[in-house]
């Protein structure tokens, strides 16, 4: 996963914080934002990893990515929406 975070608890909540908010936003499917939106709010010294986090999750399937003109664009991916509901709960555990 991330390289600049060695805890994997510290990536677990990265990645749910960042669920999460695509979540409360709606941004699933064809509904799509920036990668820097996504990791928008979080401390300064975790966006390295925030955006290590967030090319895992592209990997993963969890993430669609939309290549734009003006940038690259993401939104959850809608057939991994029970896997992704799971991880934002245990954000809240």
């Amino acid at each position: 996963m991330a390289k600049r975070l060695k805890d994997p608890e510290e990536v677990r909540k990265i990645r749910a914080t960042i669920f999460d908010k695509l979540d409360r936003r709606g941004k699933w499917g064809p509904i799509h934002t920036s990668k820097e939106n996504a990791v928008k709010g979080l401390p300064s010294h975790q966006l390295g990893a925030a955006n290590e986090v967030l090319e895992a999750a592209i990997k993963e399937g969890f993430l669609i990515l939309k290549p734009t003109s003006y940038g690259d664009q993401i939104s959850l991916n809608f057939t991994r929406k029970e896997d992704i509901r799971a991880i934002i709960r245990e954000l809240y555990l």
